[in-house]
């Protein structure tokens, strides 16, 4: 009589199916809570970007009525400056977060439930060839008589048990092998678009330093002052004053020493040469290649 416990055969609860499940299941679980983070984080820097962009447009305000302190007044452009290229440089650190993390993690739950029904119908066609099995080997036991048949039967049936194990296991292999190379390149990713931003705003930071400490307090205090005496003068002093004043810029004129504001080339602000070593349209350029040089990773990657 045909004894079922001493049949070497692979049990339907597989527990790899099992252990895969979990580990399916763990991923999908782990992988869609750090991309919603990661897509909550992105959402925060562009506020932060249009943050930076508000701020830099009070301080220009604030330079352009500045009409005493004029070192003050540069060293405030030389700040929007700053906040400007670092708002730019935001952007593009939103848009890298967006392409290389966010779209990337987003993908691993179609991935998941790709490899959890190939899983599922795998397993199924194995449970069914090792059924099929069983019954051409009770078949077997009970006619002894010309059982040619009956064989050839059952290799097809253990070929094809074969086929189906090795193909669960492909399955089982591709998915954590995958899974592991691309958390890797993710995380690698996140990393290395971190350090670029980071670095290229250290840049702009120490420019927007120098700029900073060239403000001479004493030189716009001192400015200050001349101003409040001349507004405390008599006004027969103040009469007195403007007419040597005219007297003077006649004589000028006579001798042609003043310069026309267009052929005044020196520049009021040293900050829009100082920071970065870059003027506004080099920076535009520098800006506009970054972002080419971007997506031109990005198509690589693809």
């Amino acid at each position: 009589m045909f004894r079922r416990g001493k049949l070497q055969f692979l049990s339907t609860k597989d527990d790899r199916i099992k252990i895969m499940n979990e580990r399916i299941n763990l991923t999908e679980k782990h992988l869609m809570e750090i991309c919603g983070t990661f897509a909550a984080c992105t959402r925060k820097i562009a506020k932060c970007r249009n943050a930076f962009d508000e701020l830099g447009h009070k301080i220009q305000n604030f330079a352009e009525e500045e009409r005493i302190n004029y070192s003050l007044s540069d060293g405030l452009n030389a700040i929007t400056t700053s906040l400007t290229v670092q708002a730019d440089y935001m952007d593009l650190l939103v848009h890298r977060l967006e392409m290389k993390i966010v779209n990337e993690l987003s993908q691993f739950e179609n991935l998941c439930k790709t490899t959890r029904e190939n899983l599922r119908t795998a397993t199924i066609a194995r449970d069914k060839e090792v059924l099929k099995q069983q019954q051409l080997i009770e078949i077997k036991s009970k006619f002894t008589a010309n059982n040619t048949a009956a064989d050839s039967e059952l290799v097809k049936a253990k070929l094809e048990v074969n086929r189906a194990n090795k193909e669960i296991d492909d399955i089982i292999n591709s998915f954590e092998k995958r899974k592991l190379t691309d958390v890797k390149a993710l995380l690698t990713d996140f990393i290395l678009i971190s350090l670029k931003y980071h670095t290229k705003t250290l840049e702009v930071l120490s420019a927007s330093y120098y700029d900073v400490t060239n403000i001479d307090e004493n030189g716009d205090f001192n400015e200050f002052q001349k101003l409040m005496k001349t507004k405390s003068e008599p006004a027969s002093r103040k009469s007195a004053l403007k007419k040597g004043m005219r007297s003077q810029s006649m004589d000028s004129l006579d001798h042609d020493t003043l310069l026309s504001p267009l052929k005044n080339s020196k520049k009021l602000s040293r900050s829009n040469k100082s920071l970065t070593g870059k003027t506004d349209d080099e920076r535009e350029h520098y800006l506009d290649n970054e972002e080419e040089d971007d997506d031109d990773e990005d198509d690589d990657d693809d």
